[in-house]
């Protein structure tokens, strides 16, 4: 609820400061002093848009400042307009931006006035209050069809899939195939150039590699027969200067190396052989290598994926009818899922809105509307069969399935029409009035209704006292008036007074108790010069709000 506002250099306003109370706060004054301006100040704190002729002439800037009270903790928001055209917003003394301002004040302040009833006039809008004074969510029917079109598109996926996979099946055989074939591996290409350049120089390897065997190891004074004489002449110096025993192993250990070589050198002779046939598998090889990496784009590490992938696809193509299957059971359950999660929703829906059409009923009999029908219009529980699915096999979307639309008739006799069609600005503000007194809003939020009993009087003006009253009881209510009934109920009457100096307008506005506020109800009701009988009645609405019936003037 809001504890209190204060608003400078705004407009007509120089400073004013209001310490709202809970239950029904009254505003009320003559026309033009300024009570609409209130509430363009609240606006400001919802994050409205501001006009520089907001700002009080010869001001730097206006300031609008309230505190509410919100889970038994205090909030403060402020916002300052600049002649400039911009603004500055604050939570609790940070600034912020205009949209976290948004943030913050939305569901503590509900305005309705004559110009303030999209919600009514907005057919889409109509079952949230519908679903709100239910107190039920389409959360999990969203959640349920967000699941069967998730289903649905997985499995139309997996058939556009299997279908393109079965139209380039045999392409993909012949591809994975050659893959196949050449044994793909990083670094491929290179190995079999290396091979093909070995075997084409077989036979000049081998005569080099012969030599090298006779110059190590086979030929007369050897590398490895040298070495061998080297280290008996090393092992005779030991024999006296065992301090050389080092050397005797450096040449144990080339003798151990110059052998390997010997065995190595060998092996190799024996595998330099000249084979045209290996030239020209090795070649044809190459080229296919090549000839493919180019087909294909890629590198060898590209090939190796593309394997995968070509083994893949034909994997599905073999498991397709499983895979398909299984995927249309999937969306046959959520489907059925989403449509039982609907017609629950409905049923939950035609109970709430029988009984929100009775008290709607009721109370606009009370507030003057009598012989009102209002209905509402939606899909019928049993019907949600009927109209799932489209034209097609697909499941129509909650929102097609969950619309509906509020209907009325406002005479006796005449045709139930949809009500943006046919409800006045009166009639709505009525039907705004009663619903909101059926939904019984959050306490933690503020209602506000600007000037809502325009044009009413006498017996209906006392209903709609009565129902404001009883839903102050529910959430604190701040009603701009020019209905005694209504200020003569309020919890707190406020009024505002426009005086004129030096050629400046100026409004001020005060808290009326006891004889301050007989008067002002006695202006409501007499004008300016109230005759004594117009006070006296005043009196006794003051004394009488309590308890006792309010009298009609």
């Amino acid at each position: 609820m809001i504890d209190f506002l204060k608003i400078s250099s705004m407009a007509i306003f120089d400073e004013i400061e209001i310490d709202f109370t809970s239950g029904l706060n009254c505003i009320t004054g003559e026309t033009g002093a300024g009570k609409s301006l209130i509430l363009g100040a609240l606006t400001l704190l919802m994050g409205a848009r501001a006009g520089r002729e907001m700002i009080r002439p010869g001001s730097e800037k206006t300031i609008v400042e309230a505190l509410f009270t919100v889970s038994g903790r205090d909030l403060v928001l402020r916002r300052e307009l600049y002649p400039t055209g911009s603004s500055r917003c604050y939570i609790d003394g940070k600034l912020t931006t205009s949209a976290g301002l948004v943030e913050v004040s939305s569901g503590l302040i509900h305005i309705y006035g004559q110009h303030e009833y999209q919600d009514l006039l907005n057919p889409r809008q109509h079952m949230k209050i519908l679903e709100d004074y239910a107190g039920i969510s389409r959360d999990n029917v969203e959640a349920s069809y967000k699941e069967y079109t998730k289903a649905e598109e997985a499995y139309k996926e997996l058939e556009r899939l299997i279908d393109s996979f079965m139209q380039e099946k045999e392409y993909l055989e012949h591809c994975l195939k050659e893959l196949t074939a050449l044994r793909i591996e990083e670094g491929l290409e290179e190995r079999l150039t290396q091979e093909l350049q070995t075997a084409q120089k077989a036979s000049e390897l081998k005569q080099t590699a012969l030599a090298a065997q006779e110059l190590i190891y086979t030929g007369t004074h050897s590398i490895t027969d040298l070495t061998a004489e080297a280290r008996q002449q090393i092992h005779r110096i030991v024999a006296h200067d065992p301090s050389m025993e080092n050397l005797v192993h450096s040449m144990d250990s080339i003798m151990a190396q110059l052998e390997d070589m010997h065995v190595e050198l060998r092996g190799r002779i024996d595998a330099y052989e000249y084979d045209p046939q290996r030239i020209e598998d090795l070649e044809e090889q190459l080229n296919t290598l090549r000839e493919i990496k180019r087909k294909h784009r890629t590198d060898e590490t590209g090939l190796i994926r593309l394997t995968g992938e070509m083994q893949q696809k034909l994997s599905m193509l073999d498991e397709s009818g499983n895979n398909t299957s299984f995927a249309k059971k999937k969306v046959d359950e959520t489907r059925s899922r989403y449509q039982e999660t609907a017609k629950t929703s409905l049923e939950k829906r035609w109970r709430a809105a029988k009984s929100l059409c009775k008290r709607i009923n009721a109370d606009l009999e009370d507030l003057g509307m009598p012989g009102t029908d209002f209905r509402v219009s939606q899909l019928m529980p049993d019907d949600v069969d009927k109209a799932f699915l489209d034209a097609g096999t697909r499941a129509v979307s909650p929102n097609t399935l969950l619309k509906g639309d509020f209907l009325i008739s406002t005479n006796v006799g005449q045709n139930i029409l949809p009500l943006a069609k046919i409800a006045s600005g009166g009639e709505l503000s009525r039907i705004m009035l009663a619903i909101k007194v059926s939904q019984k809003a959050s306490s933690e939020a503020t209602l506000i209704f600007d000037e809502i009993d325009a044009g009413i009087s006498g017996q209906t003006a006392i209903a709609i006292a009565h129902k404001l009253k009883e839903l102050s009881g529910h959430a604190q209510a701040i009603v701009v008036t020019h209905l005694h009934q209504v200020a003569s109920v309020a919890d707190s009457h406020f009024v505002i007074t426009k005086t004129v100096k030096d050629r400046t307008t100026s409004s001020a506005l005060q808290k009326v108790r006891s004889t301050d506020r007989v008067m002002e109800l006695a202006r409501m009701m007499g004008g300016d010069s109230p005759s004594l009988s117009v006070i006296e009645l005043a009196k006794e609405l003051v004394g009488s709000h309590e308890g006792r019936p309010l009298l009609e003037n």
